[in-house]
C-alpha cells in the first residue's frame, strides 16, 4: 500500500482519510518550518510576534503548557531567522497553502482515475463532518470538466454529459444541520481555489481556459443563488446576522458583484451604499442604514441586563462587548444563566470559567457537567489540556471519551480488533510515543472487542482494567523497551480471542516494522483470520514486515500517522475510517452480518442534487 501507483480511487481515499493531515485553515498566525515527518514535508507552529524598541521584530512560539520561547526574528521577506540559519517563514492566519494542494493533488488523483467515484466521494464527504475536506472537494467539485457538454454526432446532441459541477453547488447550496457550509465555508472555497498551488493544478488537468487567472468554475454562480435566497427569505438573512456572519456575506456580495432586488437587502445587513464613479448603482444610494447595534458607553451592569432581555448568541456578545470590559464574571455568568452558551460554547469557555472563578458556582457547574455528558466530539480533550483544576481535566477527558466511544459505536458493532505493540529494543526511544497513541486509540473502542498485547521475542497480553487515559496508563506502567522483533509472537498472544461467527477481525500494529521476514504463518496459525492491518509506525526503519505480511495474507495494510493522535478531532474520524475501510469477511460457508465497508458507502450514495429552489 506505500506504492501509491498501485492505489486504486477507493484505497487513495481511504489512505487520504487515515494520512495525518495538519488544519487547512489557521486561526493564528505561525511560523511553517521543515518537517519531513509529515505528508507534507512542513508543519504549522504558532507563534507571536512583537517589535522590539529598536524596530526588530521578534518571533516567539507558543505551545501549550509551555512559556513562550523566542525563536528568532522576522525579516522584510517574512523569514524568520536566528542569526544567519533561518528557523522558517511567518505566516499571517489564514490558509495553509501546503495543506490545500495536498489535499487537492488527492482528489485530482482519484477523479483521474474514476471521475464518478470522486463524485460521489463529495456527496458522502458532505454528510460528515470533516469541514476541511469538504472545503476542497466543493472547490474541485466547481472546476472538474464534467459539465453537463452536450455529446453531438453528426451535429446533433445525443445526449447531455454528466454534470458533477451540481455536486460542487449542492454542497455551497444545500441545508443541513451540522453538515452545511456556513458563510465563511462558502468564502474558503474561493480562498482555496485562488492560491496559486491550486490554480496550477487546474491548469495542468486543463480546467478552465486562463493559464494566468484563478479558475473558479461556478462559484461565483453558487454564491449569487445562495445570496438570492436569502434575501428573498430575510428571516434567514436576520439569522446569519444574529450569528455574526454580517460582515461575511457582505465579502461574499462583494465576490460576486451581487445586484439585490430591493434596499432591505443592505438595510439588514447595515450595508451603507455609495454611488459609484460610473454611476452604475441604483439601490440604496446615500440611504440612512441604521447603526449596528453596540454597547460601547454601558457598564457591566447595564450589558448584563441586555444579555439578560436579549438573549444573543455568545458569538455576538463578545463581538459587542467594549474592550474596557471584556469577558467579566457578572457578564460571563449573566450570559449562562440566559441561554446563551450552547454546550459547545461552554466546553470551550471552560479555562476562562475557571480564572473567574465561577466553576465554584454550583448551577454553573452543573450545567458544564450537563454539556460534557452530551458531547458528540473530542473537543473536550483538547480543551483539558487548558485547565488546572485535576477534577476539570479528569471530567473533561471523561467527556472526550465518551464522545470517541459514541461516535464509533456504531461502525464497530460486527468487529472485533487486535492492537498489537512492539516493545523490542529498537523501540527505545519510541516507546513512551507508542503507549501515548494506544492510550488514544483505546478510548474510542468498545473494551468487550479490543484486545491489546506488547511483544518482543515474546508476547503477552494487556488488560485494559478502565477504558480511560488514566486506564492505560497504568496497564502499560512498567514496560520497558528492550530484546528482539518477532510481531508473530503478538500475534500468539491474543489467539485465545477468537472472533465470533458473525465478527469480523482487525489488526492494528504499533511500532516500526524491524523484523526480518514476515509472519504470516503465526497470524494464520492464530486463527484470528484479520481482514485488514493497520499500522502506525512511530519510527523509521528500513523494514516492512508488517506491509510484506499484509501482502503475503492478501489483505490490505493502511498506514495511519501516528500525528493524527495528537489532534484530538480527528481521533473518531480516523478509527470510523479505519474500520469501514475493513473488508467485510467470510466465516466457512456463513456470511457475516452486514457491515457495509467504506467503499461501498460511498459508492451506494447518491450524488448529491441541487436544491429545487437552484
Amino acid at each position: 500500500m506505500d506504492n501509491k501507483e498501485n492505489l486504486g480511487p477507493a484505497e487513495r481515499i481511504i489512505q487520504s482519510l487515515l494520512t495525518y493531515q495538519d488544519h487547512l485553515y489557521h486561526g493564528r498566525p505561525g511560523v511553517v518550518v521543515p518537517d519531513a515527518r509529515t505528508t507534507i514535508g512542513v508543519r504549522w507552529d504558532y507563534v507571536a510576534a512583537k517589535t522590539r524598541e529598536d524596530g526588530v521584530r521578534v518571533v516567539y512560539r507558543l505551545a501549550k503548557g509551555t512559556p513562550r520561547a523566542e525563536i528568532g526574528t522576522m525579516n522584510g521577506d517574512n523569514t524568520v531567522r536566528n542569526g544567519t540559519t533561518v528557523v522558517g517563514s511567518y505566516r499571517p492566519n489564514g490558509l495553509f497553502p501546503e495543506v490545500a494542494a495536498w489535499f487537492y493533488r488527492q482528489i485530482a488523483a482519484v477523479w483521474q482515475l474514476d471521475n464518478e467515484f470522486a463524485a460521489r466521494w463529495a456527496s458522502f464527504a458532505f454528510q460528515q463532518e470533516h469541514k476541511d475536506l469538504k472545503v476542497v472537494l466543493a472547490a474541485f467539485m466547481l472546476c472538474q470538466s464534467r459539465k453537463g457538454d452536450p455529446i453531438m454526432e453528426d451535429g446533433k446532441c445525443l445526449f447531455l454529459d454528466e454534470d458533477y459541477r451540481d455536486v460542487g453547488e449542492a454542497m455551497m447550496l444545500l441545508q443541513q444541520k451540522d453538515r452545511d457550509l456556513n458563510p465563511k465555508l462558502l468564502l474558503r472555497i474561493r480562498d482555496v481555489l485562488r492560491l496559486p498551488e491550486i490554480a496550477t493544478i487546474n491548469h495542468e488537468l486543463g480546467f478552465g481556459k486562463s493559464a494566468r487567472r484563478p479558475f473558479l468554475g461556478r462559484w461565483p454562480l453558487a454564491v449569487e443563488k445562495w445570496l438570492r435566497y436569502r434575501e428573498e427569505n430575510p428571516k434567514m438573512l436576520k439569522g446569519l446576522v444574529r450569528a455574526g456572519f454580517r460582515r461575511t456575506v457582505r465579502d461574499l456580495a462583494q465576490r460576486v458583484g451581487y445586484k439585490p432586488t430591493s434596499d432591505r437587502f443592505f438595510e439588514i445587513l447595515r450595508w451603507k451604499q455609495r454611488q459609484t464613479e460610473d454611476g452604475r448603482r441604483e439601490l440604496a444610494i446615500g440611504k440612512e442604514i441604521k447603526a449596528a447595534e453596540s454597547w460601547a458607553g454601558l457598564d457591566e451592569k447595564a450589558i448584563c441586563e441586555k444579555i439578560e432581555k436579549d438573549r444573543p448568541g455568545w458569538k455576538l456578545i463578545t463581538g459587542l462587548l467594549p474592550p474596557e470590559i471584556g469577558v467579566t464574571r457578572a457578564v460571563a455568568a449573566a450570559a449562562i444563566e440566559a441561554g446563551c452558551l450552547s454546550d459547545k460554547d461552554l466546553i470551550i469557555m471552560t479555562p476562562t470559567l475557571e480564572d473567574l472563578g465561577l466553576l465554584k458556582v454550583q448551577e454553573i457547574r452543573e450545567r458544564l457537567d450537563a454539556a460534557i455528558a452530551r458531547a458528540d466530539d473530542m473537543r473536550a480533550a483538547n480543551i483539558a489540556r487548558n485547565v488546572r483544576s485535576k477534577e476539570v481535566k479528569e471530567k473533561l477527558e471523561a467527556g472526550a471519551d465518551k464522545a470517541a466511544k459514541r461516535a464509533v459505536e456504531e461502525v464497530v458493532r460486527d468487529i472485533r480488533v487486535y492492537v498489537l505493540v512492539d516493545a523490542s529494543g529498537s523501540m527505545e526511544n519510541a516507546l513512551e510515543a507508542a503507549k501515548a497513541m494506544v492510550a488514544k486509540l483505546i478510548q474510542g473502542l468498545p473494551s468487550d472487542r479490543v484486545h491489546v498485547a506488547v511483544f518482543n521475542t515474546a508476547g503477552r497480553e494487556i488488560v485494559i482494567k478502565h477504558a480511560s487515559t488514566k486506564g492505560v496508563e497504568a496497564s502499560f506502567r512498567g514496560i520497558r523497551a528492550g530484546g528482539g522483533t518477532e510481531y508473530g509472537s503478538g500475534v500468539m498472544a491474543l489467539s485465545h480471542h477468537k472472533p465470533g461467527e458473525n465478527e469480523d477481525s482487525l489488526f492494528i500494529f504499533v511500532g516500526d516494522e524491524e523484523q526480518h521476514g514476515t509472519f504470516e504463518r503465526y497470524v494464520a496459525q492464530s486463527a484470528l483470520r484479520p481482514l485488514a492491518f493497520g499500522f502506525l509506525k512511530v519510527r523509521e526503519s528500513g523494514y516492512n514486515a508488517v506491509h510484506a505480511t499484509a501482502a503475503q495474507l492478501g489483505i490490505p495494510c493502511f498506514r495511519i500517522d501516528g500525528r493524527t493522535f495528537d489532534d484530538p478531532y480527528a481521533i473518531p474520524r480516523t478509527l470510523r475510517a479505519l474500520i469501514a475501510a475493513t473488508p467485510v469477511g467470510q466465516v466457512g460457508n456463513v456470511r457475516a452480518r452486514p457491515r457495509v465497508t467504506l467503499v461501498d458507502q460511498i459508492l451506494k450514495t447518491e450524488l448529491l442534487r441541487k436544491p429545487a429552489w437552484a
